[in-house]
């Protein structure tokens, strides 16, 4: 991986290499799992305007086209451009909780249930929408210069870096692609972990025998390596509330090595009790009665509690924290006899 500083509009080349256990994938998938960071419908666009490319094939590439073990793919990650979209019309307001802003960056402490940027059905009430419609107009910004330098899935709340600043953006940007901002989460967790505190290392790759495109599973010898560290924050009667650092950036990572060590997290609809509950939420748009009893949050139970990046503007480390949301909390003081969690 190397970074151009040239002229051009290349920002970075990033290189990747196909193994044997991920053969076969669309190029679209192998690359949403290479770069968790990115949405898949980014990628695409990158293929379609042809920045990415096969160094032992030539030829145009599509995003459904399957990928073969040995391949080495380079992906050129363009300086971002001005969004081509004027502000939704009608678009409801959203409450947004800044816990932070300044002349380069707003840090907001995202609610579960909303997407981060418009995809899909989910177009206007989103945290980039928000932004864009009401944050930059009263801060005298364009709406194109509010910029995401990562991402949180739909269901996950907390801690969010999003780039006023064209200039110091890339720097932002390359922290996440890189590894190098330090991020944190809780999780409430099905069973009682026995251990204090561990690390899970176990290689992560597409699942096998699933019906749900997306979802990933452990695949020892052919997966990419994945390692997460827990400590258990408190224990409840079948319930655990751990704190996990990331240490790679896999798509799904905390889910699926959590579900793999039979922990999965609490309303988790795809690595949970039973994947059927997501195929049930994408088909119907929601649950039944016996699939809510049985899944007990409408919601994944976890939150990014904690980000650590280097401030390029202010040149120091600084720590963003967001406290466990409400719903997390009732959850736990209802699951213990009323005992009441004590994270601050």
């Amino acid at each position: 991986m190397h970074a151009d500083a040239g002229g051009s509009r290349k920002l970075r080349e990033l290189l990747f290499e196909v193994l044997p256990g991920d053969s076969e994938m669309r190029l679209d998938l192998f690359l949403c799992d290479q770069m968790p960071w990115r949405s898949r419908n980014s990628l695409k666009k990158l293929i379609a305007e042809g920045m990415v490319s096969f160094e032992n094939r030539p030829g145009s590439l599509k995003p459904s086209m399957r990928v073969k073990s040995g391949d080495r793919i380079s992906v050129t990650i363009p300086l971002p451009r001005p969004h081509p979209c004027a502000p939704a019309a009608g678009c409801e307001e959203l409450d947004l909780d800044i816990i932070y802003e300044d002349r380069w960056i707003i840090v907001i402490n995202k609610p579960a249930g909303i997407p981060v940027h418009p995809a899909g059905r989910l177009l206007e009430r989103t945290v980039v929408t928000a932004l864009r419609d009401q944050y930059a107009p009263a801060h005298g910004l364009a709406p194109d210069e509010i910029k995401l330098c990562h991402r949180l899935d739909v269901e996950t709340s907390g801690v969010l870096l999003l780039s006023r600043d064209p200039v110091t953006m890339p720097a932002f940007s390359a922290q996440f692609e890189f590894r190098k901002a330090s991020k944190e989460y809780l999780a409430i967790v099905h069973g009682e972990v026995k251990e204090e505190k561990g690390e899970i290392d176990l290689p992560i790759g597409m699942a096998r025998n699933s019906k749900i495109q997306m979802k990933r599973g452990i695949r020892p010898g052919s997966g990419l390596p994945a390692r997460t560290g827990f400590v258990v924050e408190q224990r409840f009667s079948d319930f655990t509330l751990l704190r996990l650092r990331l240490h790679t950036g896999r798509h799904h990572q905390i889910r699926v090595h959590l579900s793999a060590l039979g922990y999965p997290i609490v309303g988790d609809k795809v690595y949970g009790l039973d994947e059927s509950f997501f195929l049930m939420y994408l088909e119907r748009g929601g649950l039944d009665d016996e699939a809510m009893e049985r899944i007990l949050l409408p919601r994944q139970a976890l939150h990014a509690c904690s980000l650590r990046v280097h401030h390029v503007g202010l040149k120091k480390d600084i720590t963003f924290e967001a406290p466990l949301p409400d719903d997390l909390r009732q959850f736990l003081h209802r699951c213990d006899g009323n005992r009441p969690a004590t994270m601050e």
